[in-house]
C-alpha cells in the first residue's frame, strides 16, 4: 500500500460485506436507482485514515458500483462516495467480450460499406449488387471488432473488421450464416 492510498483489492470479509450492505438503500439512492434486485460485494481495498476507509466494488443487477464507506473510530460507519463504473452490458465489453447485436450506427454502416468489394472476393462473387448492414456488434480490443449483420444479394452473413488505433480498418473475416 502506498503512503495514504488504497492498499490492493481483495476478496472481502463477512464483516466487510456487512458493513457495505447495511448501506445496500443509501447506495441505491446515492447512484439514483430505484432498487436493486442482485447486490454483491465483489472486492474491497482499504486505506487507513482517522479510523479506515472501505472502497467497495458492488454488482447489482444491472451496474457495477463503487461504494467508499468510512470506518470511524468510534466504530460507526458513513458513506462518503457511490460511483456507477458501468452497466453490466459495459462490464462484458470492458472484460473482452462482444456486446450484443443492435442497429449500426450511420459511421459503423461506412465502415462496412467500405469493405463491399473485398466482401465479394472472399465469398466468390464477382460483384454483389445488394448490400445492406442488419445490425453490428462490438469489442473493445487494442481498437474495437465489429462483426456486422449484413444481408448480401440474398445471403446472410457476418463481416468482421478491425479497427485500428490507427483509425484505419482491416476485413478480418467473412462467414456466411443461416
Amino acid at each position: 500500500m502506498m503512503v495514504g492510498g488504497f492498499g490492493s483489492t481483495r476478496k472481502p470479509s463477512e464483516e466487510e460485506k456487512g458493513i457495505v450492505e447495511k448501506f445496500k438503500g443509501d447506495i441505491a439512492k446515492k447512484a439514483n436507482i430505484a432498487e436493486f434486485k442482485t447486490f454483491t460485494v465483489d472486492e474491497v481495498s482499504t486505506q487507513t485514515v482517522a479510523g479506515i476507509n472501505y472502497k467497495f466494488k458492488v454488482t447489482t443487477d444491472e451496474h457495477v458500483l463503487e461504494a467508499i464507506i468510512w470506518g470511524k473510530l468510534d466504530r460507526t460507519h458513513e458513506l462518503t462516495k457511490v460511483e456507477v463504473l458501468a452497466t453490466l452490458e459495459q462490464k462484458k465489453q470492458l472484460v473482452g467480450g462482444f456486446t450484443g447485436f443492435r442497429a449500426a450506427e450511420k459511421d459503423e454502416v461506412s465502415i462496412a460499406e467500405k469493405f463491399k468489394a473485398d466482401v465479394a472476393k472472399k465469398i466468390g462473387a464477382a460483384e454483389i449488387k445488394s448490400y445492406e448492414v442488419k445490425s453490428v456488434k462490438t469489442q473493445v480490443v487494442a481498437g474495437i471488432n465489429y462483426i456486422f449483420e449484413v444481408q448480401a444479394d440474398g445471403s446472410k452473413l457476418h463481416v468482421t473488421i478491425w479497427g485500428k488505433l490507427d483509425k484505419t480498418h482491416e476485413l478480418t473475416g467473412v462467414k456466411k450464416v443461416e
